[in-house]
C-alpha cells in the first residue's frame, strides 16, 4: 500500500504539475487570441464609424444646398438633424481612435474643413436668402467633397493595414492554441501510460486484498446483523422511556391544572368562611356590651370559649389564605440571603435581646427566587427553632449551606426540644400540630408554609433530629 501511495503520489504530481503547465499556456494563448479579436471587432468598429461620418457630412452638405436654393424650413430643419448626428459620430470616433495620433490628425484636418465650410452657413441661416446665397457661392462645393473623402478615404486605407495585421495575429494565436492542445493532449497521454506501467504490477496485489476484505466484510456483515437487533431491542427501550416520559409530563401537567384550582379553592372557601365568624364575633361582641348583667358566672367563661375558638378559627382561615397566596407576591429576582437573614434577625431583635439567642450563619449566596416568599421560609424556620426551644436554655441558631451542579442546600440547626423519627413526615402537613395549645401556640401551618415555598423554587425539603437534643431542617433550592 505504501508503494502504491509513493508510485501514485510522485506520478500525480507530475500529471498535475503537466497540466497545470499546458494549462498555463493555453490560458495565455487564448487571452491572446481574445485580446487580437477585440482588437478586429474595434478595427471594424471605426471604418463603419468613418463611413457614417462621410454619410452624415454627405446629408449635411445636400441639405444646405436645398435650404439655399429654395429657402424651405425643412431643409433647415434636415440640416440641423445631419449636423446633430455629425456632432456625435465625430465624438464617437475621438473616442475610437485616441490611441493612434495619425488617425487623430487626420480627423482635426477634416473637422477643420468641416467647420470652415459650414461655418458661415451656420452663423447666416437665420438670414435672408439672397444674402446666403452671396455667402455661399463663394464655396467650391466639389473641392470640398473631394477633399473630405479623400482624408476620409485615407483614414479607412489605415484602419484596413491595421486590420490585415491584427487578422495575422489572431490567425497566429489560433495556430498556437491548437498546438497547445496538441501538446497537452500528448503530456496526458504520456503521464497516463507511465502511470498505468507503474501501477500494473501491483494490480494483483490490490485484487488479493480485495478478496481478502471481501471476507472480513462478510465476517463484518454477521457482526452489524447481531448489533442492528440489539440496536432494535435499544430503541424499543427508548420508546418505552420516551412514552413513560410524556405520561409523566401529561400527569405533571394534569397535577400542576389541579393544584392551581386547590389554590384557588382554598382561596375562595377561606375568603368566603371569613364572613360568618365575622358576623358570630361581631353579635358576641354586641351581646356582651347590650346585656352585661347577663353574662356572669360560667356563662363568661362560655363566651370566653366561644371567642377562643373564633379567634383560632380566624387564624386558621387567615393561615389557609396566605398559603393559598404563596407564589403571587411577583417576578422572581436576585436575592442576597445574608441581607435577608439581616432583616429577621432585625425583626426579631426583641427576643433575641430578651432570651440572649445566638444566631449564627455562613456567608450565604445570592439565589434566583421570590424576595417575599423566601424571607418567609427563613423567618418560619428560624421562629421554629425559637418557638421549640427548652426552657431555662438559650437557643443556638446556627446557618449553612453547600453548593452542589444545581442545587443549594440549606440546613437550620437548633438545640431544642427535637422531633421524634415517626414524626418527620407528619410534621409538614397541613394543620399538623405534635403539642397542645398550651404548651405552644401556632395552627400547625408554618413548616407546610415553608414546603410549599420551598416546591416553588424547585427544590425539596427535611428533617432529621434528636429528639431531646436538637434538630436539622435541611432545603434545597434550584440554582
Amino acid at each position: 500500500m505504501k508503494r502504491i501511495k509513493k508510485i501514485g503520489f510522485t506520478n500525480f504530481i507530475i500529471l498535475i504539475s503537466s497540466l497545470i503547465l499546458v494549462i498555463v499556456l493555453i490560458a495565455f494563448s487564448f487571452s491572446r487570441n481574445a485580446a487580437s479579436a477585440e482588437r478586429i471587432a474595434h478595427t471594424w468598429e471605426v471604418k463603419n464609424t468613418i463611413r457614417s461620418l462621410s454619410s452624415s457630412i454627405s446629408e449635411m452638405e445636400s441639405r444646405k444646398l436645398a435650404y439655399i436654393y429654395t429657402s424651405q424650413i425643412k431643409y433647415k430643419h434636415a440640416f440641423q438633424s445631419a449636423e446633430d448626428e455629425y456632432d456625435s459620430l465625430l465624438l464617437a470616433l475621438h473616442l475610437l481612435i485616441n490611441d493612434n495620433q495619425s488617425q487623430i490628425d487626420k480627423l482635426q484636418h477634416v473637422e477643420e474643413i468641416v467647420n470652415t465650410n459650414f461655418g458661415t452657413f451656420n452663423e447666416s441661416i437665420s438670414e435672408d436668402k439672397s444674402q446666403i446665397i452671396i455667402n455661399q457661392e463663394s464655396i467650391d462645393e466639389m473641392e470640398f467633397s473631394e477633399i473630405i473623402h479623400i482624408r476620409l478615404e485615407e483614414m479607412v486605407q489605415q484602419e484596413d493595414l491595421l486590420l490585415e495585421e491584427r487578422n495575422a495575429n489572431y490567425e497566429s494565436w489560433k495556430i498556437i492554441i491548437l498546438i497547445s492542445l496538441g501538446i497537452a493532449t500528448i503530456i496526458v497521454f504520456l503521464s497516463l501510460y507511465n502511470l498505468i506501467n507503474r501501477i500494473r504490477p501491483l494490480l494483483e496485489e490490490l485484487l488479493q486484498t480485495k478478496e481478502n476484505l471481501e471476507v472480513t466484510n462478510a465476517s463484518l456483515k454477521n457482526t452489524l446483523g447481531e448489533l442492528n437487533l440489539s440496536n432494535v431491542e435499544k430503541e424499543r427501550e427508548i420508546k418505552a422511556k420516551k412514552k413513560a416520559i410524556e405520561e409523566k409530563e401529561k400527569l405533571n401537567e394534569s397535577l400542576s391544572v389541579k393544584n392551581q384550582q386547590l389554590d384557588h379553592f382554598a382561596y375562595v372557601a377561606s375568603h368566603d368562611l371569613q364572613e360568618p365568624l365575622r358576623t358570630v364575633s361581631n353579635y358576641l361582641e354586641i351581646f356582651q356590651e347590650d346585656f352585661p348583667e347577663r353574662v356572669e358566672g360560667e356563662a363568661t367563661m362560655y363566651f370566653q370559649f366561644i371567642n377562643s375558638a373564633v379567634e383560632r378559627m380566624r387564624n386558621l382561615i387567615s393561615g389557609l389564605l396566605s398559603f393559598s397566596r404563596i407564589g403571587t407576591s411577583g417576578e422572581m429576582e436576585q436575592i442576597d440571603l445574608n441581607k435577608t437573614i439581616e432583616k429577621i434577625k432585625a425583626d426579631f431583635s426583641a427576643v433575641i435581646e430578651e432570651r440572649e439567642i445566638l444566631i449564627k450563619s455562613d456567608a450565604l449566596p445570592t439565589v434566583s427566587g421570590y424576595r417575599i416568599e423566601l424571607k418567609q421560609l427563613f423567618q418560619n424556620l428560624i421562629a421554629n427553632a425559637i418557638k421549640f426551644s427548652k426552657a431555662g436554655i438559650a437557643p443556638h441558631i446556627e446557618i449553612s449551606y453547600e453548593e452542589t451542579d444545581n442545587f443549594y442546600n440549606f440546613h437550620i440547626k437548633d438545640n431544642g426540644i427535637g422531633i421524634p423519627d415517626k414524626d418527620f413526615l407528619k410534621i409538614f402537613d397541613m394543620f399538623s400540630r405534635l403539642h397542645s395549645t398550651k404548651d405552644f401556640e401556632g395552627q400547625g401551618i408554618g413548616l407546610a408554609f415553608c414546603k410549599k415555598i420551598v416546591e416553588l423554587h424547585y427544590g425539596n425539603i427535611w428533617v432529621t433530629s434528636n429528639f431531646g437534643v436538637g434538630s436539622t431542617i435541611h432545603f434545597t433550592i434550584k440554582k
